[in-house]
């Protein structure tokens, strides 16, 4: 058959000119896509201005025999090159909510250097040479069909573009060593947004305390405009991770409660020894200061090897143990999103 791609990258400038001088035909004829939200827009051009990459789009070329000119019709990426293209039109306005420094400016508002920069930003294009449409939906067929179905996590992501995310997502990347290093996240969770979605649940448990996990959602939209207090949460998510790494950081490796499911008790717990938690089930709790951290780091050994050593050496309980480690280790390896198993979980930790 041959080749049918070419790879090649362009700056946005060569965009805007080609579809200046109609060489450019921005086409849902292969693809139809939604129309983009001013968030999504937003979000994209606040990418670009910082030299993120982004997807590639796909571009069939050819010779139009009538003008004698080269056109270039997009068949993936019509939505990326159309809020683009708006925006060096000052068709609108970056949001606050993305960029600080540029908020609420139209591309002519920039810096000199910051629109010289845009209009350079290269974007990578895969030229497809194939001149039948019958041969480009078969390409895209082909391609599709090696397309991942999306996790929740990453549906949210592509759907929310406010604060909660910007706030979840540079949390998680901020971390990204303590997960990977603890091994509470392998490389390829975290490749399917793992430690974004880790992050969010983490993050509404400082906020309302512990909760299921299918209400992970609303917060996206309930603080995708405004998030208040949004700075003092931050600072107590920072706190309670890194006092939680130096309590136990370097056994985390090593134990049980490098799982998510207990890493979240964990996590919950230290939060609520040292702000307090607001649907806490726990009675009599002290508010910590470091002179606790050692006898914690004990307590936690001690249950580490009670349970290591509850199981055989199949990965089954052994008999005798008693009620309360069983319905523990039941908890945290049956149950991962339940409301009432997570409380019962905090409690006994």
């Amino acid at each position: 058959m041959g080749k049918v791609f070419s790879m090649q990258s362009y700056f946005i400038n060569d965009f805007k000119e080609w579809k200046e001088r109609e060489e450019l035909i921005l086409s849902p004829k292969f693809q139809r896509r939604r129309v983009w939200s001013d968030k999504a827009k937003s979000y994209l051009i606040d990418s670009v201005l910082r030299g993120f990459s982004i997807p590639p789009v796909f571009i069939r070329q050819k010779i139009d025999l009538k003008t004698q000119k080269t056109v270039r019709e997009v068949i993936d990426g019509q939505q990326r090159l159309a809020t683009i293209l708006d925006f060096l039109k000052n068709g609108f306005k970056i949001s606050k909510i993305h960029n600080e420094d540029y908020g609420n400016l139209y591309f002519s508002e920039l810096p000199e250097k910051a629109r010289k920069d845009f209009l350079e930003y290269p974007i990578a294009v895969n030229l497809l040479l194939a001149e039948e449409d019958k041969k480009v939906l078969s390409i895209f067929a082909r391609l599709n069909t090696y397309t991942v179905t999306l996790n929740s996590q990453e549906l949210w992501n592509a759907k929310y573009f406010g604060l909660f995310k910007q706030i979840v997502h540079n949390l998680a990347y901020e971390f990204n060593t303590f997960w990977t290093e603890s091994k509470i996240l392998a490389e390829r969770k975290i490749a399917r947004m793992g430690d974004v979605e880790l992050t969010s649940e983490l993050l509404i448990a400082s906020i309302d305390g512990m909760q299921d996990r299918k209400v992970i959602e609303n917060y996206y939209k309930k603080y995708d405009d405004e998030f208040p207090n949004k700075d003092k949460i931050i600072e107590k998510f920072k706190k309670c991770i890194d006092n939680l790494g130096e309590i136990y950081g370097e056994m985390l490796p090593f134990s049980y409660f490098n799982g998510i499911p207990l890493f979240y008790t964990l996590y919950c717990v230290i939060y609520d020894l040292l702000f307090g938690l607001k649907n806490s089930n726990c009675e009599n709790k002290l508010l910590i200061d470091q002179s606790y951290y050692s006898k914690i780091k004990s307590a936690l050994e001690e249950l580490d090897s009670v349970l290591q050593e509850s199981f055989t050496g199949r990965g089954r309980l052994k008999s005798g143990i008693p009620e309360d480690i069983r319905q523990f280790i039941e908890d945290f390896t049956r149950h991962t999103i339940n409301l009432e198993v997570r409380k019962r979980r905090h409690k006994f930790l």
